[in-house]
């Protein structure tokens, strides 16, 4: 599975440079690499397939990487427990797992990975086909403000199982994070994708402090609230996302229940049913997309359950695209309530049907929609325009003494190398990127083994791959 951008966090501290452990050359199970491992050292993992249940050891500083990548080197869980799990209080960003298949986990929490606690990077790894009962069939986090980043998160689901015991309702198939709001959870540049929950959360349930940026968030089910994303009392950032084909009863796309939900430059479109559904909390929504959705663009309403005494609900969306919604643009169902909606698009220039005016998408009560745009309020996109740099290397892992790094993208481009300290050692490439590859050498001569990263940087964007030299 080809990673089309692999974003590389250079404001993080990353590991000081250690030994290598080789896994099956020098320890036979992953584990044994784990457990032997010092602070600042990486374990390497030859291709295969490994039948464990890993527990992260209890010191920072390490990498988990497999050698030639996560499409030939899986950790199978055999459905025993979380395929890996992370529970040390010192774990924190520079504790790195790259570049695995984790499948087949089956835990109450977190079926495929269980974090808690502490905060390790988890990057350019597929995860799928786990299972849990409770919470978090892909990934489960839990006070942690963990990095998950370009990975594939796909196939997971979150059901009551027979033979454990279910937790309140079932959150997150793909990921689900809560926890105290200590700080900021990250969840970047991963494509999120057929997963199941029973209940809340097809996709994501996010209960606590969150940047949630430049995700593909399709095609997954839940069975009540938040096909794509279920929300509740926390404070979150939602920027750069495609949030698409999702089903769930109510809010297909999004679901909001509570806490301070920001939405910009996202493309909330083509759910099955409602964009977004707010029950209450507060929402602030400009410059996004909510088209195409085969119910309401945005819904609000929680029927006879809520009332502006108990619970605090607010709504501006403003210089957005609401179109081609088949029931309403914007509908709310609460009379104490009115949503500030001006300034957006409606899919035609005499403004919102409906209650409205015009012939564009229609409004309900208690939506203030004038002024509006006449013209579209942002350039829509589709999910084959939202990663369009590359950077491969070949021959892959490990490399030889000439390695070839192809790149492509648009605009200007520069190629850098760095080692796991963060320093950078060379420039490879500065100059004008073109949609074909452009191919530079790399010669790695001159450098030391170990771990380095070839960074694409382009715009406002950073690409990466790992090269590892023995």
């Amino acid at each position: 599975m080809y990673f089309p951008k692999l974003v590389f966090l250079l404001t993080i501290s990353l590991p000081s440079l250690g030994s290598i452990l080789l896994v099956p050359e020098n320890h036979s199970s992953i584990q044994s690499g784990l457990n032997n491992a010092q602070v600042g050292d990486s374990i390497l993992v030859s291709s295969g397939v490994y039948t464990e249940n890993l527990i992260w050891p209890e010191i920072t500083d390490i990498v988990l990487m497999s050698v030639n990548g996560a499409d030939v080197t899986t950790i199978d869980g055999n459905n025993s427990g979380s395929v890996i799990s992370f529970s040390y209080p010192n774990i924190d960003t520079t504790s790195i797992l790259q570049g695995f298949t984790i499948r087949n986990g089956l835990s109450d929490l977190g079926g495929g990975i269980y974090i808690s606690g502490c905060s390790p990077q988890i990057q350019q790894n597929i995860i799928e086909g786990n299972s849990a009962s409770s919470a978090g069939g892909g990934l489960y986090c839990t006070n942690s403000q963990t990095i998950i980043d370009n990975n594939f998160i796909q196939y997971n689901v979150t059901e009551f199982q027979s033979n454990t015991t279910q937790i309140d309702m079932t959150n997150g198939g793909g990921i689900c994070f809560t926890g105290n709001s200590i700080g900021q959870a990250i969840i970047s540049n991963n494509t999120i994708t057929n997963n199941y929950s029973t209940d809340y959360g097809g996709g994501i349930t996010c209960t606590r402090n969150a940047l949630i940026s430049g995700n593909q968030i399709t095609s997954n089910t839940s069975g009540w609230f938040g096909g794509g994303l279920y929300h509740l009392g926390s404070s979150t950032v939602l920027v750069d996302n495609l949030i698409s084909q999702n089903s769930s009863l109510w809010g297909a796309g999004i679901t909001l229940q509570g806490g301070y939900l920001t939405i910009t430059n996202c493309e909330i479109l083509e759910n099955n049913g409602d964009g977004l559904h707010l029950y209450y909390g507060t929402l602030q929504a400009d410059t996004s997309s909510f088209s195409n959705n085969t119910g309401d663009g945005i819904g609000a309403g929680a029927g006879e359950l809520l009332n502006s005494d108990n619970y605090t609900i607010s709504a501006t969306v403003s210089h957005c695209n609401i179109t081609g919604n088949a029931v309403f643009g914007i509908r709310n169902s609460l009379d104490w309530l009115t949503i500030n909606a001006i300034l957006n698009w409606w899919g035609d220039s005499t403004g919102p049907g409906g209650l409205g005016t015009g012939y564009g998408d229609h409004v309900s009560r208690f939506v203030l929609y004038d002024p509006w745009l006449t013209s579209a309020g942002i350039n829509s996109k589709n999910s084959n325009e939202q990663r369009v740099n590359s950077l491969t290397i070949c021959p892959s892992n490990p490399v030889p003494s000439t390695t070839l790094v192809q790149v492509a993208g648009n605009g200007h481009g520069k190629v850098s190398v760095f080692d796991l300290s963060g320093r950078m050692i060379s420039t490879l490439f500065d100059g004008q990127l073109s949609a074909s590859n452009t191919t530079v050498e790399w010669n790695t001569t001159t450098i030391k083994p170990g771990i380095y990263f070839i960074v694409l940087s382009c715009d406002d964007s950073n690409i990466s791959c790992a090269a590892i030299k023995l």
